[in-house]
């Protein structure tokens, strides 16, 4: 009943945007960065800076442990040997204010890059699927190949990891399975975040537009998919943007693309501060025409996940 009388409300208010949360809804419990206008940039520093060469392999394939993933602030930023000295920026820059799109150039080393799809490479990609938990199913609408990667994989990972949750403003031990200890207040200790997903796409293949989140339960507030943070992996191909048909501007009704640059990364938003899922934020991995495409995508959830 709330909901059928809030939509047409919601709707006038926004310009034209569906109301798809349970009235009334929470704002996000995590970061969203501010885009008022394009090129809004933020910078943030960050100590995990980049690897510039790799590890022995006797230290970079071995698994870490949850007490080598746990850290306190004078615990040292490990195999600096092999990182760039110093502290890292990360320049977060708005490309697009409805939906909220982000840009980080360089967010990857080479090296780094290449070890996420060698570690891809060293377990078998499957067939993509959509939907989700159960409920996951191939569809002809992706037809690419996946698999993923635990922060615990590596070093390098990790390191990626900690980047990340610093670029989105999250506490890194969000990003973990948590000791009794940190963060009580939540409903389980599981990471906010899925693994690391991999994915491949070879001549012809694409994942037709779509919305990254679910749609929710009736709880209220109920979890879902909230952020996305992507990487891609390598560049060159034909074809193989990520295009957002339903972008606001006022200049033109394309969709609003991202070429694929190695080592660039987009966050994208698909809850707004209001608590709403944004049905702006479809999307599409356009087909590949030439070449091939590695991608990644690390998926927070708010408030939690189940």
């Amino acid at each position: 009943k709330f909901n059928r009388e809030f939509a047409p409300l919601y709707r006038e208010f926004t310009g034209g945007s569906e109301w798809f949360g349970n009235f009334p809804t929470e704002s996000p419990r995590h970061k969203v960065w501010r885009a008022d206008y394009f090129g809004q940039e933020h910078v943030i520093t960050t100590p995990e800076t980049q690897f510039k060469t790799l590890p022995p392999e006797d230290e970079l394939y071995v698994p870490l442990s949850m007490s080598e993933l746990v850290r306190n602030a004078s615990t040292p930023v490990p195999f600096q040997e092999y990182r760039e000295p110093g502290m890292m920026n990360v320049s977060i820059k708005a490309v697009s204010v409805a939906p909220r799109i982000f840009q980080i150039d360089n967010f990857l080393s080479e090296v780094e890059v290449d070890h996420i799809i060698e570690l891809a490479k060293r377990k078998q990609l499957k067939r993509s699927t959509t939907g989700s938990g159960l409920d996951t199913q191939v569809s002809e609408t992706r037809t690419s190949k996946t698999t993923w990667l635990a922060r615990q994989s590596s070093p390098i990972m990790d390191a990626i990891m900690r980047r990340a949750a610093d670029a989105l403003r999250i506490d890194e031990a969000l990003m973990r399975h948590r000791n009794p200890g940190e963060y009580p207040d939540m409903p389980n200790r599981f990471p906010i975040n899925e693994e690391l997903q991999i994915v491949h796409y070879g001549p012809g293949e694409e994942y037709t537009t779509h919305t990254d989140h679910g749609y929710p339960d009736t709880r209220p507030n109920a979890p879902s998919r909230s952020i996305n943070l992507c990487i891609y992996l390598n560049e060159g191909m034909v074809g193989g943007e990520t295009a957002f048909p339903r972008w606001r501007n006022a200049e033109t009704s394309e969709a609003i693309k991202a070429v694929p640059k190695k080592g660039k990364a987009m966050i994208f938003y698909m809850k707004n501060p209001d608590g709403n899922l944004d049905d702006l934020s479809q999307h599409a991995a356009m087909p590949i025409i030439e070449g091939e495409k590695w991608f990644a995508n690390l998926w927070t959830w708010d408030p939690f996940r189940e």
